[in-house]
């Protein structure tokens, strides 16, 4: 295990690994109540994601297992392609629905 802790240090510590923690902790309880794991794998295949959410409401587990981009492992693949959809809709003329 590389890292366990607050999101808010994790930020600091490790800002072009834990874009997905950082935006889980601002739309939820925040930075310093957003706990989190960071565990490394030189030999890994692929980037996973666990998220566990735990409230009144009940609780919800989920895992992302992603690929690397190919000429940079530390993203993942779909993080790119999420980036070319978003500019592709930005130089849309017409938008139909949300």
């Amino acid at each position: 295990m590389l890292y366990e802790g607050p999101a808010r240090d994790a930020v600091k510590l490790f800002p072009q690994n834990v874009n997905v923690s950082a935006s889980l902790s601002l739309a939820g309880i925040g930075a310093d109540r957003t706990k989190i794991r960071i565990i490394t794998d030189p030999e890994a295949e692929e980037i996973s994601h666990e998220i566990h959410v735990k409230g009144r409401f009940g609780e919800l587990k989920t895992q992302t297992t992603n690929k690397h981009f190919p000429t940079n492992p530390k993203t993942s693949y779909i993080a790119a392609l999420s980036a070319i959809a978003t500019l592709k809709k930005m130089t849309e003329s017409i938008i139909i629905g949300t």
